[in-house]
C-alpha cells in the first residue's frame, strides 16, 4: 500500500492527504481517497447544517473493518485554522470540540481518519441553547413499517403545532425526525420535555416505548428522546455511516420517507451524486416553523385530557 502523501489545495487551504488508497469500506471497494474526495464533493450540501456546530467524530483510520473510536476533544496536532470551541461539561471539566465552516476543515478530518461527523444540538457560540430537537426512530428488528408508522404520527403532531418538521435517514436502520428550535431563550430542560411529551403522545398510539433498555421493549419501537440533551450528539446530513455498503444519512422528503419501498441505507457514496442530480435538497428550501417550542408546549398542555 502506497504512502505517498500528495498537497491539494481546498479553497485557501493545501491540506497533505496520504495513504489515500487505503481500504475504508472493503467490501463495497471504497478508499481513504473515495471518502476524502466525497467529503469535498458533498461540502457544499453539508456545511450549511454542520457549520457553526460542535463537532464529534467517530473515526476508523484503519477503515470500518478494524476498530473505531469517537473523538470529542480536539488534538494538539490539529491545524490553528479549524476553529476550537471549549464547553463545560456536567463534571467541572471542558471539552475542546472543533468546528468545521469550510470544505478544507472536512477534507482535513476525513484525511485523519473520520468517517462519521456528528454535531451537538447547538451552536457553538450559544452552548447552552439548543438549534434543534430531534426524535431518533430505532427499529428493534429489520421490519421498518414501525418506524414509518411512528415517522407519520409524529409528522401529523408537529404539523399540529406548526413546528415544519423534516426527516432524514440514520444511514443505518431508522430515521430521524427534527425540528427547529426558534426560542431565543430555549434551554435543553425545555427541549427535552418537549420531546418527552410529544413521545408519550406518540406512544399511546401505537407498539412505540420509550423504554432505553432493549429487554424491556419487547420487540416495540424506541422512540428514543434521550439525544436532547447539551452533551449528547447526532450524525448530520451527508455523513457516512460505517456500514459495508457505505450509506449516507440523507436528508428526505415526507413522501420518500414514507414510502414503503425506500430503505434507510439505500443511499450510498456509490449513488448519492446520482441521486442529487435527479432531485434537489428535500431541506434546501424547507419552511420555517411558525410557533416556538414554548407555544407548542402550552398548546400541548391545553389538549391533555
Amino acid at each position: 500500500m502506497s504512502s505517498k502523501s500528495v498537497e491539494r489545495h481546498v479553497g485557501e487551504r493545501t491540506i497533505s492527504l496520504s495513504h489515500l488508497d487505503k481500504p475504508y469500506f472493503a467490501e463495497a471497494g471504497v478508499t481513504k481517497g473515495d471518502v476524502v474526495d466525497y467529503y469535498e464533493r458533498i461540502a457544499e450540501l453539508m456545511l450549511p447544517h454542520v457549520a457553526r456546530r460542535p463537532l464529534v467524530m467517530q473515526r476508523f483510520p484503519e477503515g470500518i473493518d478494524a476498530a473505531g473510536f469517537y473523538q470529542k476533544n480536539t488534538p494538539a496536532h490539529v491545524p490553528d485554522w479549524i476553529r476550537r470551541v471549549a464547553i463545560d461539561t456536567s463534571d467541572g471539566g471542558t471539552t475542546t470540540y472543533s468546528v468545521v465552516d469550510d470544505a478544507a476543515g472536512l477534507v482535513y478530518l476525513a484525511n485523519q481518519g473520520a468517517l462519521v461527523f456528528h454535531t451537538l444540538l447547538c451552536d457553538a457560540d450559544q452552548p447552552a441553547r439548543p438549534v434543534e430537537v430531534i426524535f431518533d426512530l430505532d427499529p428493534s428488528s429489520d421490519d421498518l413499517d414501525p418506524v414509518r408508522s411512528a415517522a407519520r404520527e409524529l409528522r401529523d403532531v408537529l404539523n399540529a403545532l406548526d413546528l415544519a418538521p423534516r426527516v432524514k435517514t440514520s444511514g443505518s436502520r431508522g430515521l430521524h425526525v427534527i425540528v427547529d428550535v426558534l426560542d431565543d431563550d430555549a434551554d435543553f430542560e425545555l427541549t427535552r420535555t418537549f420531546a418527552r411529551r410529544v413521545a408519550e403522545s406518540i406512544e399511546r398510539r401505537g407498539p412505540y416505548t420509550l423504554e432505553h433498555r432493549k429487554a424491556r421493549r419487547r420487540g416495540r419501537l424506541f422512540l428514543d428522546v434521550l439525544r436532547n440533551t447539551s452533551s449528547s450528539h447526532a450524525v448530520a446530513p451527508y455523513s457516512l455511516r460505517p456500514l459495508p455498503a457505505a450509506p449516507i444519512a440523507i436528508p428526505l422528503d415526507w413522501n420518500e420517507a414514507l414510502d414503503a419501498s425506500f430503505h434507510p441505507q439505500r443511499i450510498t457514496i456509490d449513488n448519492v451524486f446520482r441521486r442529487l442530480a435527479q432531485k434537489a435538497d428535500p431541506w434546501a428550501d424547507r419552511p420555517a416553523p411558525t410557533h416556538t417550542i414554548t407555544e407548542a408546549l402550552a398548546a400541548l398542555d391545553d389538549a391533555a385530557p
